[in-house]
């Protein structure tokens, strides 16, 4: 089940990102790290109600914001969809022994669909080119390259998604 996330969730999401930062740098993926993302973009996710969860029972085993908010860096996408709001899409995260059975596709068919009911025409996000699985899943649920930007980490691609049509 996914839900909005409030502040009382705050312990849940933290441990999730520990987990997922651990199992990434375990697997060679050096995209997250004690840097990012921090607390304090968990509790602003949480305390300005952009923070979404999947939940088994009352566990918390995936997360992801939606918010209208993007990294400067973004201007520099050749973003094709421009008619009518994006809404970006934030630290999708799955804990690892929940991965591989289609949490993450719930979270991405969640955001679209939330996207659509509050009046956005598209989806705009990032991702890190070497983990292969995350953009291959983007690009597989229709997803299209924008371009690329450079964070802290090195070089990211942009991908959007129109939800309307043209």
């Amino acid at each position: 089940m996914i839900r909005q996330l409030d502040l009382k969730h705050i312990d849940q999401a933290v441990r999730l990102f520990r987990e997922v930062v651990e199992d990434m740098q375990k697997r060679g993926i050096d995209q997250w790290d004690e840097v990012y993302p921090a607390l304090a973009d968990i509790t602003d996710d949480l305390h300005k109600g952009w923070g979404f969860g999947y939940f088994d029972g009352n566990t918390l085993i995936g997360y992801v914001a939606l918010n209208e908010e993007s990294d400067p860096e973004y201007e520099t996408g050749n973003w094709q969809y421009t008619e009518g709001r994006p809404l970006y899409f934030h630290r999708l995260a799955v804990r690892p022994a929940f991965q591989s059975k289609g949490i993450a596709g719930s979270l991405i068919r969640f955001a679209e669909k939330y996207a659509l009911e509050t009046g956005y025409a598209s989806i705009r996000l990032d991702a890190f080119p070497p983990n292969t699985a995350a953009v291959a899943m983007y690009e597989k649920r229709g997803y299209s390259r924008a371009g690329y930007v450079t964070f802290r980490k090195g070089r990211f691609v942009l991908l959007e998604k129109a939800l309307y049509s043209t």
